[in-house]
């Protein structure tokens, strides 16, 4: 965009939507013409910004760049927008598409053609980053101010306010396995935003187990650090069930983790009983307990499914992967090791791949109970250290993933006050 524009651009950086879209607007000191939303923005962040902007500026031509996806037309349905530019698309289309704009605007009374030699377009930045603990409101600083963002900047951070809720007499409480023939079916992503969604209907009762212990890697894609893992929980020291806790992650949208081994090697000392006795003790303290499984039917895997109460089997639509879960079924099957509740998930349905799901259900020799679309959401959320299910509500991937937390959970229908995503701070390393 410097290239095409040279200094009729302005870019406001999107670490600034971490005080909200009104301070993204104030960044805004000339009378932009056009606005261009970066592509990693979601919904959320997008509709803030066209409310700001436009309420500032109401003349402003809009264009958000977002590739082509099922849930764009709600987008455009739904927001104040002048087009929609591909972030694949060529510099000649890019050019081509901000003239054309630019004429309407003039052609419309707002803008005049000398407008168009002052700066053109406002660019917001994609977030570069994101941190996982909340800035206080004293320390946060002043979005105005040019050196808020530097490398020598302080930031107070705020200390946990978490709590351990205790089960009533008689609650039953519900052990989860998300299981995969192979790595790489998206098992991890499924068990994060899993426990996120069942944490809204039992805020700090929920506790993800990150069991694939070689190479488990939950807490990087929550973008947390555990000062301990479950090498600690299954330590003799931890029967203890107040020393149990102090082995937890918390993460801020009320849930616990239990962080995988820190080295393959410490992974392999977790023995299988040990295992199933952490899961049996975090049963007896949350309601939820839900378990990211090593990929395919290891010793811990299959003593894991001996423990709960349902199984969510990952597969994409790949034949050798979904010949691998028909043989998974089978082994558990013919080992009576099949959890009563079985949930299918086919990760990354894509019409092209030349299988339909029927296709699917034929080959794996079961029922799919959800069809989950490809969608760079899911990636842009890991990269994010934020749960898909918080960040971009209305992505197709998302509303898959809602309906297996429906599943586990009826009532956990998501309220806009509970699926807001949280702002992380910008903090230093």
């Amino acid at each position: 965009m410097r290239a095409l524009l040279g200094e009729r651009l302005a870019v406001v950086p999107g670490e600034f939507l971490t005080f909200g879209p009104e301070a993204v607007a104030n960044r805004v000191t000339e009378v932009p013409r056009i606005a261009m939303l970066g592509p990693v923005l979601n919904y959320e962040e997008t509709r803030g910004l066209v409310d700001a902007l436009t309420t500032k500026h109401p003349n402003l031509g809009l264009i958000v760049v977002r590739e082509q996806r099922s849930d764009l037309e709600d987008w455009v349905d739904e927001l104040s927008l002048h087009a929609v530019l591909n972030p694949d698309a060529t510099d000649e289309t890019t050019v081509g598409l901000l003239d054309r704009l630019a004429s309407w605007l003039i052609a419309h009374g707002h803008a005049e053609t000398h407008d168009f030699d002052a700066p053109l377009a406002l660019e917001i930045d994609d977030l570069p980053f994101v941190s996982t603990a909340p800035v206080t409101q004293e320390a946060a600083p002043d979005p105005a101010d040019e050196g808020a963002f530097g490398t020598d900047q302080e930031v107070e951070i705020e200390a946990p306010t978490w709590e351990f809720p205790p089960l009533e007499a008689g609650t039953a409480t519900e052990a989860i396995a998300v299981v995969a023939p192979k790595g790489g079916q998206g098992k991890t992503t499924i068990a994060i935003n899993l426990a996120t969604g069942l944490a809204e209907v039992a805020p700090n009762s929920v506790v993800l187990v990150d069991a694939d212990l070689q190479f488990g890697d939950i807490t990087v894609a929550l973008a947390l650090q555990p000062e301990k893992t479950i090498v600690d929980a299954v330590a003799d020291a931890a029967i203890d069930e107040l020393v149990l806790k102090t082995t937890l992650t918390h993460h801020v949208d009320g849930f616990f983790v239990v962080a995988s081994a820190p080295s393959p090697e410490l992974g392999d000392q977790v023995a299988p009983a040990a295992l199933a006795e952490l899961i049996t003790r975090l049963r007896s303290t949350f309601r939820y307990v839900v378990i990211d499984t090593t990929p395919g039917l290891g010793e811990h895997t299959l003593v894991t499914l001996e423990h709960v109460t349902d199984a969510v089997f990952v597969t994409n639509m790949g034949v050798p992967s979904l010949r691998a879960t028909r043989t998974e079924f089978e082994l558990l099957t013919k080992l009576g090791l099949m959890p009563g509740n079985r949930h299918v998930v086919v990760n990354q349905v894509d019409k092209n791949s030349g299988l339909t799901i029927k296709d699917v259900e034929k080959i794996i020799g079961a029922p799919v109970d959800i069809e989950m679309p490809k969608s760079s959401a899911v990636l842009l959320a890991s990269n994010r250290g934020v749960p898909l299910i918080h960040d971009d509500v209305r992505d197709p991937a998302a509303k898959a993933i809602r309906s297996i937390v429906l599943r586990i959970a009826p009532e956990a229908f998501p309220k806009r006050s509970k699926i807001q995503r949280r702002r992380r701070s910008n903090e230093s390393e």
